[in-house]
C-alpha cells in the first residue's frame, strides 16, 4: 500500500479531538467562600453518566467515516514495487559539453571542470550512454556515443575519464551559442530517430563568462525534449584586466602609441600598472605606468616606448595573468617597384606621373619605387628586380607587345593611360577584343578653343562596377557619388563580341572609361582618359588617392598592417614561392609547403617567426578581446533565447522522481479513493440511522419519566 499524498493522513489526528474533550473531567475554576458552608467538610464532585461516553457505536462510526475521508484525500494505491532499483532506471543519453577556452585558464577552473565532469560519470547508471565535447571557438567531439547497433557501453564512463586526464584549455576564444545548437541539434534528432528508449541530457560546464559569443542562439529553436544542466564554475580571486594596443593614425611605429586597459565586471580591485618588457627578461620594468580602472570599464592611454623597449605590453595588478601579455611587432615597411613608360617627369605638375607620385609617396609602410624610360629596353621587366607594375603614358611599339604580355602573364599589372591617339592605337593591338573609333571624344576637337575648364563640355562616369576591388572602397552610399569629376576628353573604345575584356566603368554616353583584361596571373588595366587636370579632375578629387592605393594593393597586395591576430586566426602569407618555416613562440616548428597562402596553426598567442628564403619575419599572435571579459554572464538571458535549463538529480533523486511517476500512474488506474468515498458515505448513512434511532428511544423514555412524575 502506498499514498500518493500522505501529507493528509495528519487529519486523522484531529479524530481523537472529541474523545479527548469529552472524557476531560471539567470542575470549577474559581472559589467562592460562603459563610454558611465555612463549618461544613468538602466532598469531590460526583460523576453521573453525563460524564461517561454515550453511544460508542455512533462514535466509532464517525471516526470512521472521517479517517476514511482523510485516506481518501490522501490517494492510496496498491503499489507494485516497494523500492525502484537503481539499475532499473531508463537510459538516457548524456551529452558532456566541456569549456576548454582561455578563460579556463584562471585560477583552478580547470581542475574543478574535471572533476566536475568525473562526477557526472560516476553518477551515471549501466543503461546511460555518455558522450564528452569540448568547445572553445570550435566544437570537438572526444568521445562519442556507442553505436545502438552494439550497445557497447560497459565501461565507457571508465574510457571517458581516461580521456578527460589529457585534455587541457587551449587559447581560442569562446563560442557558446554555436557549440550548444550544434550539440542540442544532434541529441534531437537522435531522439527522433530512436524514439522514447533514451532521454537525452546536456550538461555544461564552463564559467560562462560574459565574453562568450551566443549569437547562434538567437536563430534558433530549442527543441523542449532537451534540457539542459548548467555548471557555472568561478574562481576564488575574480578581479581579471587586461590591455591591448590600438592602431591609430600616427602608425604603429609611435613614439608614444595608444593602450586600452579593460577591467572585468565582477573584478574587486581597480589599480593596475602596464609597462613595455622583452622576452626572458626576469627584472620588473622600472617605470610602469599606473592606471585607475573602475570594474567593468575601460580607459585609453598613451604608453610611452622607451629606447630598447620590447616586442611585448605587460600589465600588473590583477588575479589571473592568462591574458596580461599583449604581442606587438612592427611591421617591416614594403617596396613597390612601377616601371614608367613616358616622358613625364617627376617635377612636371601637369603630368599623371607627378599625381600619381603625390598619390602613393605619403605611405610610411609601403614605398614605392618609379623606376622611369621613354622605351621598354629602358625598363628591366625580366628578373629579379622586375617591377610589379607597368604604367604607360605613351605609345607602346607593336614589338613590345609580345614582351608585355609576357610580364602580365607572369604577374605583373600594366596600366595604360589613352591620353592620344597613338596610345590607343597601341591598346588595339594589345587587347584583340577591343576597338578604337578614332575619336578623341565630343570635346577633344574644341579643347584648344575653349581653354577655360569651366567652359568646356564634359563627360561623367555614369557606370562603375562598385564589387571591383579598384572600387570597392567607394561601395558605400556615402563615397559613391563620382558626379562631381568631370573628364574633358577621353578616348573613344569599343568592344568586340564576344569579349574577354570586360568594362569596370562607363561614362555617362555608355563608352568604356576603364578596362580590364587578365592574362595569366596579371591584368591589364586601361584607362580611356588621363587623370592629370588637362585631361580630367580625377587627380585633384579626393577619389583620387584611394583609387590609386587599391591599384597597387592590386598589384603587390596590401601594406603589412601591424593588426592585431587572434589564436586560431588563420595568417595571411604573402610572397611565399618556395618552402618555408614557421617557428612558434614556444620553439617547435613547422613546415610550410610550397605557395602557402596562409598558416593555420596559430594556436597560442605570441611571436611567431617565418623563416623564408634566408630571411626572418616576425609576426604577432594575441588572445581574442572579448576573452578577457570574464565576469559570468546573467543565465536567465540563455533562458530567454531559449536555453531549457533544468535541475541535476543524482542517480537516487532520479530513482525517487521515477517511482512517484510510477506511483501516480498507479494511482491514476487504480482509483482506490472513489472506494474510500463510498465507503465513508455508507458509514455516514449508517449512523444517521443509528443516531435517530437513538434519539427517538431517548425522547420516549423522557416521555414516560415524566409522565410518571406526574402521576406521583
Amino acid at each position: 500500500m502506498g499514498l500518493l499524498t500522505p501529507l493528509y493522513l495528519a487529519g486523522l489526528a484531529a479524530l481523537s479531538l472529541p474523545v479527548l474533550l469529552h472524557l476531560i473531567r471539567r470542575t470549577p475554576r474559581g472559589r467562592q467562600a460562603f459563610s454558611s458552608l465555612m463549618f461544613l467538610s468538602p466532598s469531590p464532585p460526583r460523576l453521573t453518566r453525563r460524564s461517561r461516553l454515550d453511544h460508542l457505536l455512533l462514535l466509532l462510526l464517525r471516526l470512521t467515516a472521517l479517517a476514511l475521508l482523510a485516506f481518501a484525500f490522501a490517494r492510496p494505491f496498491l503499489r507494485e514495487s516497494a523500492m525502484l532499483p537503481l539499475d532499473d532506471l531508463p537510459g538516457r543519453r548524456v551529452a558532456i559539453l566541456l569549456d576548454t577556452s582561455a578563460s579556463m585558464r584562471r585560477g583552478d577552473l580547470w581542475q574543478r571542470a574535471v572533476k566536475k565532469a568525473a562526477d557526472i560519470l560516476d553518477d551515471l547508471g549501466p543503461a546511460d550512454d555518455v558522450s564528452l565535447l569540448t568547445f572553445d571557438d570550435r566544437r570537438q567531439t572526444i568521445v562519442d556515443f556507442a553505436d545502438e547497433t552494439d550497445g557497447l557501453r560497459i565501461g565507457k564512463a571508465d574510457m571517458v575519464k581516461g580521456r578527460l586526464s589529457t585534455l587541457g584549455p587551449s587559447w581560442r576564444a569562446t563560442d557558446l551559442g554555436a557549440a550548444l545548437v550544434a550539440v542540442a541539434a544532434e541529441l534531437d534528432t537522435a531522439s527522433d530517430v530512436q524514439g522514447a528508449v533514451s532521454e537525452p541530457l546536456l550538461v555544461v560546464v564552463s564559467d560562462f563568462a560574459r565574453g562568450s559569443k551566443t549569437d547562434a542562439l538567437q536563430a534558433y529553436r530549442w527543441p523542449a525534449k532537451v534540457p539542459v544542466v548548467a555548471h557555472a564554475l568561478s574562481p576564488e580571486r575574480t578581479t581579471n584586466a587586461a590591455v591591448q594596443f590600438l592602431l591609430d593614425e600616427e602608425g604603429p611605429l609611435a613614439a608614444e602609441p595608444r593602450v586600452r586597459v579593460a577591467n572585468a565586471g565582477n573584478s574587486t580591485a581597480d589599480q593596475f600598472q602596464v609597462s613595455w618588457s622583452s622576452p626572458g627578461k626576469g627584472q620588473p620594468p622600472e617605470n610602469p605606468l599606473s592606471v585607475y580602472v573602475p570594474a567593468g570599464q575601460t580607459r585609453v592611454l598613451r604608453l610611452p616606448r622607451p629606447e630598447g623597449a620590447g616586442d611585448r605590453i605587460v600589465l600588473d595588478g590583477d588575479d589571473a595573468d592568462f591574458d596580461n601579455t599583449y604581442y606587438v611587432v612592427p611591421p617591416r615597411p614594403g617596396e613597390v617597384r612601377v616601371a614608367w613608360l613616358g616622358a613625364d617627369m617627376p617635377d612636371d605638375a601637369e603630368s599623371p606621373r607627378y599625381f600619381f607620385e603625390l598619390a602613393v609617396g605619403d605611405d610610411p609602410l609601403r614605398k614605392v619605387a618609379v623606376q622611369s624610360g621613354k622605351t621598354l629596353d629602358d625598363l628591366q621587366l625580366a628578373g629579379a628586380e622586375h617591377p610589379a607594375m607597368l604604367m604607360a603614358t605613351s605609345a607602346i611599339p607593336a614589338e613590345g607587345s609580345e614582351p608585355l604580355k609576357s610580364f602580365v602573364s607572369g604577374g605583373g599589372t600594366l596600366l595604360v593611360l589613352a591620353t592620344d591617339q597613338a596610345t590607343a592605337e597601341s591598346v588595339v593591338r594589345l587587347l584583340d577584343d577591343v576597338e578604337w573609333e578614332g575619336r578623341g571624344g565630343e570635346n577633344g576637337a574644341r579643347q584648344a578653343e575653349k581653354p577655360d575648364l569651366r567652359e568646356r563640355e564634359y563627360s561623367m562616369l555614369g557606370e562603375i562596377d562598385f564589387a571591383h576591388p579598384l572600387f570597392a572602397a567607394f561601395g558605400s552610399p556615402r563615397y559613391s557619388d563620382f558626379t562631381k569629376i568631370h573628364f574633358w576628353r577621353h578616348q573613344t573604345f569599343a568592344l568586340k563580341q564576344p569579349a574577354t575584356t570586360r568594362v569596370v566603368a562607363r561614362f555617362d554616353n555608355g563608352e568604356p572609361a576603364i578596362l580590364e583584361r587578365a592574362i595569366g596571373g596579371g591584368r591589364i588595366f586601361v584607362f580611356a582618359s588621363g587623370w592629370q587636370p588637362e585631361q580630367s579632375q580625377l587627380a585633384l578629387s579626393s577619389k583620387f588617392v584611394p583609387l590609386m592605393q587599391a591599384l597597387i594593393d592590386l598589384t603587390a597586395g596590401g601594406p603589412e598592417q601591424a593588426t592585431s591576430l587572434t589564436v586560431g586566426q588563420n595568417v595571411p602569407l604573402t610572397a611565399i614561392t618556395s618552402s618555408a618555416v614557421v617557428e612558434r613562440p614556444d620553439g617547435t616548428r613547422v613546415k610550410l609547403a610550397e605557395n602557402s597562402t596562409a598558416f593555420s596553426d596559430a594556436d597560442q598567442p605570441g611571436v611567431y617567426r617565418l623563416h623564408v628564403d634566408g630571411e626572418d619575419r616576425p609576426f604577432a599572435v594575441n588572445l581574442a578581446a572579448a576573452e578577457s571579459n570574464t565576469a559570468p554572464i546573467d543565465l536567465e538571458s540563455l533562458e530567454q533565447l531559449g536555453v531549457r535549463f533544468s535541475s541535476k538529480l543524482s542517480r537516487v533523486e532520479r530513482a525517487e522522481q521515477v517511482r512517484q511517476q510510477r506511483d501516480t500512474e498507479l494511482e491514476s488506474r487504480q482509483h482506490l479513493w472513489r472506494w474510500l468515498i463510498i465507503a465513508a458515505l455508507a458509514l455516514l448513512i449508517l449512523e444517521t440511522f443509528l443516531a435517530g434511532r437513538a434519539a427517538r428511544k431517548l425522547r420516549a423514555d423522557l416521555s414516560t419519566t415524566s409522565s410518571g412524575a406526574n402521576n406521583t
